[in-house]
Parts: C-alpha cells; structure tokens; sequence
C-alpha cells in the first residue's frame, strides 16, 4: 500500500532508539525527510545514519531544550508536515511516593513537552490545509498499571488534548491521534526488570511486540490513507486491552 507520503517532513522526537526510531525508519522508508531528536548525540548520529535521517541533538527534558529543537528542526528541515511525539515515561511511584516536584517534573516531561511541540507546528499545518501529528503514549492511559501513578494521570490527560484539539483543526486538514503500545519488546522494557515470559503469557497474543509493529501504525496515521481517523486512542497491544 502506498502511504503517500514521499517528500512529506517528519520530526519523530525521542527517536534515536525504540518506539520513536521504529516510526522514524518506517517514514524514511516510506520516502518521508525525517528528522529525529534525542540527547545523546552519539546514539542519534548512529541510529540517523541507519535510517538515512536528520539528526537533531536536543535536550527535551526542559522547555530551553524543547525550543531549541524547535529551531533547529526549522532550520534543517522546516515545519515538518508530520510530528511524532515520543518521549520516556516518568519515574515510578504509588499515590504515596508521588511529591510535589515529581508532579511538576512529570507534568513537564509529557503534557507540557506535548504542548509546546504541537504549539510550533500547528499554525503551519493549517495553513497548507495537511498535517498529522501522532502521540505516542501508553496502554496505561486506558488501564492503569501499578506502580505508575505519573504516567497513568498525565498520558489519559493527553489523550483528552487528543480528542479536543482534534475537533477544532479536522475541517482544516489536520488530524491528531494517540497510539498506545502495549507490553513492545524495547530496551525500556528489558529495563523495567519484569519477567518477560510471565508478561507475554498474559497477553492474548502470547508474545511481545516488535517496534517495528507500532511503526507501521503510527505510519500509516500519517499518511493519506488515514484522512479520516481522528481525535482517536489506538491500541497496538496484542489484544491486552479489552473492552475499554
């Protein structure tokens, strides 16, 4: 199936490793200029190189960082037509661990990041009446998941943004839609120290997700063949979220 999306921009943040560098690649190869962001410039100079993308070394852990990315993916390949938001997930905490500046912390990271990305680019989408911007988030959003009070709150926080914003920028061409990865077989979850065999026997699918398996997702959102889905959550989870 031809996406459509040949010389389309993309800014795939977060994109160096993952979830974001399995969108990015699927873009490249589908013939978007991608840029991809991330901090540490050795790894997104490899993993830019791979894929044939621009490398943007940024720091998104702050607002300083955020708008310095915005100029320079600007400067290096203008307003991108198509915006992936990626971004790690926040400290673990039950209600009782969470603190003040966890929840500043955290709030920044996910919904002010989020914010700040769709801010820059939006008018220039509306303005060329085409423009889709993905969110990556979390399966959590829809059914919390212990231990990770932060990402459960702020990521069904995002989702809301989703559906609004959606509703006032769908007649101009524009679509924004969130994707919710399931249990995906990334170095963040290796990292989570969880037993991989006890998790992938709870998923219908019996098996992890691959990256590349979201990235044909959120791919395709992006593309012409995905005009009319809008303001919706998509789950990419083998089949883990039931009913909801």
């Amino acid at each position: 199936m031809d996406l459509n999306i040949t010389g389309r921009t993309a800014l795939v943040t977060g994109g160096s490793k993952g979830l974001g560098f399995a969108s990015a690649e699927i873009l490249s190869r589908e013939g978007a200029k991608v840029a991809i962001a991330a901090r540490t410039e050795e790894t997104l100079l490899k993993s830019a190189k791979k894929i044939g993308a621009v490398p943007i070394v940024s720091d998104l852990s702050d607002r300083a960082g955020v708008l310095a990315c915005i100029d320079k993916t600007r400067d290096m390949i203008g307003n991108p037509d198509i915006l992936v938001i990626n971004t790690g997930g926040p400290q673990p905490a039950t209600f009782a661990q969470t603190t003040p500046d966890g929840w500043r912390t955290a709030t920044d990271q996910l919904f002010h990041f989020t914010i700040e990305m769709i801010t820059a680019f939006l008018e220039p989408m509306k303005e060329k009446s085409w423009g889709r911007i993905v969110i990556i988030t979390s399966f959590a959003a829809k059914e919390p998941v212990p231990n990770l009070l932060y990402s459960n709150a702020l990521r069904a926080g995002i989702h809301g943004l989703v559906n609004s914003l959606a509703s006032e920028v769908a007649e101009q061409g524009v679509t924004i839609n969130a994707v919710m990865p399931g249990f995906i077989k990334t170095d963040r979850m290796t990292s989570m120290g969880l037993v991989l065999d006890k998790v992938a026997a709870s998923i219908p699918a019996k098996r992890l997700g691959q990256p590349s398996e979201l990235g044909d997702l959120v791919a395709f959102l992006c593309s012409d063949r995905a005009t009319y889905i809008n303001g919706q959550a998509i789950a990419c989870d083998g089949g883990l979220l039931q009913g909801i």
